[in-house]
């Protein structure tokens, strides 16, 4: 009985010290700041510094960060990024940061055979955590692109909770501002982060003098010539190219 206590005790150590908040620095390389919550300025983050909530972090040019989570889940921060730390849960999920530009790596440990319920956001995409390892990469225009390295990632835009892409290792997606994650395609494949829409200009009739159309566009009216199956253009059809067939009569009976 003793041993399973001790056991549990030891289970819910890494959760009580999550629940501060706290992730740990274990590594820096480069440029790397860091400001707290109470908005004091930006200062060089060290190894070993703790972090807490609403804490704001940095990378600079070929800079590389790396974040311990209590249960020896961590994440690897590019350079040229930028991160503010979360606590809360929503749902059944735990929000772990908000990435609002760069590139983090993340790994996510399991327990008891299931990787822990962490959510990360950023401003267009919410990714929870169904595998253990996975990438967020934020550019200037909030486009995220989010691949699933191992196991499963699920991706969903902000504001649009009605729909969700589940990533299978290997696979990605990209999510646009405002728009449902487009469908995954494998991690070496291309995604156009560019909607082009091709316009088509069409031709004006042309017109007389009164301002009404032309003799020949009547006689070639577009709308006829797309209804391939219209009844009066068969073989037997009684229309003519003549112009006197529409002309009345001078002619009465006597």
């Amino acid at each position: 009985m003793r041993k399973v206590v001790l056991v549990a005790l030891l289970l819910l150590l890494p959760a009580a010290s999550w629940a501060q908040g706290t992730l740990k620095v274990s590594s820096v390389a480069g440029p790397v700041e860091w400001r707290a919550v109470s908005n004091k300025p930006f200062t060089v983050l060290t190894p070993g510094r703790t972090i807490q909530v609403g804490d704001e972090v940095r990378t600079g040019p070929g800079a590389q960060l790396i974040l311990e989570v209590p249960d020896g889940s961590y994440m690897v921060v590019s350079e040229n990024s930028k991160l503010v730390v979360e606590d809360f849960w929503s749902g059944n999920l735990r929000s772990l940061m908000s990435l609002m530009v760069g590139k983090v790596r993340f790994y996510v440990q399991r327990l008891g055979g299931r990787p822990n319920p962490y959510r990360v956001t950023t401003p267009t995409a919410l990714i929870a955590v169904r595998g253990t390892t996975f990438e967020v990469t934020v550019d200037e225009a909030q486009f995220a692109e989010v691949r699933c390295l191992e196991g499963r990632v699920a991706v969903e835009t902000v504001g649009l909770p009605d729909r969700e892409v589940i990533l299978e290792a290997g696979r990605k997606t990209l999510v646009r501002p405002g728009e449902y994650p487009l469908p995954p395609v494998s991690n070496d494949a291309e995604l156009i982060k560019s909607r082009v829409i091709h316009l088509v200009k069409k031709n004006i009739p042309d017109t007389n003098t009164n301002g009404a159309p032309s003799a020949d566009v009547l006689a070639h009216d577009n709308d006829r010539r797309n209804r391939t199956s219209d009844p009066l253009g068969a073989p037997n059809s009684r229309t003519t190219s003549s112009t006197d067939r529409a002309k009345p009569s001078l002619n009465y009976p006597r």
